[in-house]
C-alpha cells in the first residue's frame, strides 16, 4: 500500500490537474507512479517532459537505455520501475534471456563489450556516485560525449524515480503484475 495518496483528475490540482484532464480527453489512465508524483501539483508535467525526452528523443541506443534502467531497478529493489520497462526492453531488442540474466551480467556471454561497460558505468553512478576512472575510460572506448551524458541523466532520472517507488512503498498495477517474474 502507498504511503501517500494516489492522486486521481477530481484531486489533482495546478499542472498535475492540467495533465491528468488532458490524458482523461484522450482515454489514457494515469499509472500510479504518476499519480504519487501528482501529490505535488505543479511538478508532473516538468517529470514527464525529461522522462519523456530522454525516452523518445535520445541518440543514446534505446537497448543501452533500457538495460541501464533495468539494472537500476534491481540494484535498488525498485520492482515498479522494471515491471514497467520490461516490455519497453523487449521493445528495445533486450531478450528474455539478457533480462534474465542481467544480475549476473559479468559472466554472461549474451553481453557485449559495449553493453557491459553501460552495465559497469551504470551500476557504479547507481551505487557510488563517483565513478573510478577505469570505469569511465571503458565507457568512453563505446559512446559518444553525448551518449555519456544521456546515460547519466538516464541513471540519476531512473534513480530517482526508483527512490519514489521505493521509499513510497508505490503499488504495481495488475496489468504488470506479469513482469515480476521476467
Amino acid at each position: 500500500m502507498a504511503r501517500v495518496k494516489y492522486m486521481s483528475a477530481a484531486d489533482a490540482v495546478g499542472d498535475a490537474r492540467n495533465v491528468f484532464t488532458k490524458w482523461e480527453q484522450e482515454g489514457r489512465d494515469p499509472i500510479n507512479l504518476h499519480r504519487i508524483v501528482a501529490n505535488s501539483p505543479n511538478t508532473l508535467r516538468n517529470f514527464l517532459r525529461l522522462g519523456n525526452s530522454l525516452l523518445l528523443y535520445g541518440q543514446l541506443a534505446p537497448r543501452l537505455r533500457e538495460l541501464a534502467i533495468l539494472r537500476i531497478a534491481q540494484m535498488t529493489g525498485a520492482d515498479y520501475e522494471w515491471v514497467h520497462h520490461v516490455p519497453i526492453a523487449e521493445e528495445a531488442g533486450v531478450n528474455h534471456a539478457e533480462i534474465s540474466h542481467l544480475d549476473d551480467w559479468r559472466q554472461r556471454p549474451e553481453f557485449d563489450d559495449r553493453e557491459k561497460a553501460v552495465i559497469r558505468y551504470t551500476e557504479a553512478v547507481t551505487r557510488d556516485v563517483e565513478v573510478p576512472d577505469e570505469v569511465f575510460d571503458e565507457l568512453r572506448r563505446h559512446l559518444s560525449e553525448t551518449e555519456i551524458v544521456e546515460l547519466t541523466l538516464v541513471c540519476g532520472y531512473w534513480g530517482m524515480v526508483a527512490r519514489l517507488i521505493v521509499a513510497l512503498k508505490i503499488d504495481i498495477e495488475p496489468d504488470f503484475q506479469r513482469f515480476l517474474s521476467a
